[in-house]
């Protein structure tokens, strides 16, 4: 249980604990703004890296299914917004990110990474572009990180910050009628033509921005609005989208979908200590023409002359048992076409579920070189437990 105190009420939200990484310890996680609104709904809670997050409304199946099939509301307030504003802010976060930065244009967003001078991930972002300003969407663990990180870098050029940690909260419409159920809740006509398109629409007088993101593989809208009306949205959104099949959606059935689609977490499958070609996010997240950026040499050099020592693979696993975040991987029984002894380590495990579409235990995991190839076959050990599986391309399932 964990007592949340409010103005003139007090809750207690009951929820499982883990110790398996990516569960934080709960003593010293914090709630999500909502989570008294959420514990009302009937929702338990769990414990995850630094919150406390709802963990189921319903339960698995029926949250997951309809993301799959219709539409799922998440809370996802676990990210924060960082505000860039002045004239010299475009080339500024150009000069820093790993994204063509110069390329967007007010209304269009892209995915970047900020990153060492050696290319260790510092963190991983949503870049929105507007008339005025240029906002991070970024998880909240790398909040800090983020501000001190280009406040750093910042001379002599014409750039604010504005953190935004605790005045906005975050949610997310999934599934493949996520656009026309939220345009009939809202009653606008919306039309994104590329990831990451976004727009500020007025609700009943209050400006709510609509992201076009996928959290889960299947098409979504994410939706930011100040945290004075989290509470009426949410419900708005609720309540509204029910009849059209709306399901609100905890974090067990967003991990698993989120797993399935090979999109890594911070803190999770990724961190300071991984380069950010090692995880995967070079396909989306790195311009290969804007020129220099902090952490270019080092990743224009790995993608020319070389190869990563170890990457972020998919595994599929024979059977029924699920592995878990820290489970070694190690070669198959009598070795591999690279070689590799019985036995021999190869890397670690640090995210997995069971897939309720393909019906099999799946993870993700780093491999090292050379064995990190398609169709590899490996073995996942469960304490004492060995579990089969095959390296498979991210993602598990294309939608």
């Amino acid at each position: 249980m964990w007592n949340v105190n409010l103005p003139n009420k007090s809750f207690t939200l009951h929820f499982t604990h883990s110790t398996e990484p990516g569960y934080s310890n709960f003593a010293m996680a914090q709630d999500l703004l909502l989570n008294p609104l959420h514990q009302q709904s009937g929702a338990t809670f769990q414990s995850w890296q630094d919150w406390i997050v709802p963990w189921r409304f319903t339960g698995l199946d029926a949250e997951y299914q309809a993301v799959r099939q219709n539409c799922g509301l998440i809370d996802w307030s676990t990210m924060d917004l960082i505000g860039v504003r002045g004239a010299d802010r475009i080339p500024f976060l150009h000069n820093l990110l790993t994204n063509d930065i110069k390329a967007l244009k007010p209304g269009s967003g892209c995915h970047a990474g900020l990153v060492s001078p050696t290319a260790k991930l510092l963190a991983d972002l949503i870049v929105l572009a507007d008339a005025e300003a240029h906002w991070l969407l970024v998880d909240g663990s790398r909040t800090e990180t983020v501000l001190k990180t280009l406040d750093r870098y910042h001379i002599t050029e014409e750039v604010t910050l504005h953190g935004q940690t605790t005045q906005q909260a975050v949610f997310a419409l999934q599934g493949p009628n996520s656009l026309s159920v939220l345009q009939r809740i809202l009653n606008v006509q919306l039309r994104f033509q590329r990831p990451l398109d976004h727009v500020i629409v007025e609700v009943e007088s209050t400006p709510v921005r609509l992201i076009a993101h996928s959290l889960t593989g299947e098409p979504g809208v994410v939706l930011i609005v100040l945290a004075e009306q989290a509470a009426w949205l949410w419900d708005l959104l609720s309540q509204r989208g029910r009849p059209h099949g709306l399901v609100c959606v905890g974090w067990e059935a967003l991990n698993t979908l989120r797993i399935e689609a090979g999109i890594p977490w911070y803190g999770v499958d990724m961190d300071e200590e991984s380069l950010l070609p090692e995880t995967g996010l070079e396909a989306h997240a790195v311009s290969d023409t804007k020129g220099c950026y902090v952490g270019q040499e080092v990743i224009a050099r790995l993608q020319t002359y070389g190869s990563v020592s170890r990457k972020l693979m998919g595994l599929v696993c024979e059977g029924q048992v699920v592995p878990q975040a820290n489970d070694p991987i190690t070669s198959a029984r009598g070795g591999s076409a690279f070689g590799g002894k019985d036995g021999e380590r190869l890397g670690t495990i640090t995210s997995a579920c069971f897939s309720p579409t393909l019906g099999k235990p799946i993870a993700m995991g780093y491999v090292k070189r050379p064995f990190y190839e398609v169709g590899t076959r490996v073995t996942v050990m469960r304490g004492e437990q060995a579990l089969p599986a095959t390296l498979v391309k991210r993602p598990f399932i294309k939608q």
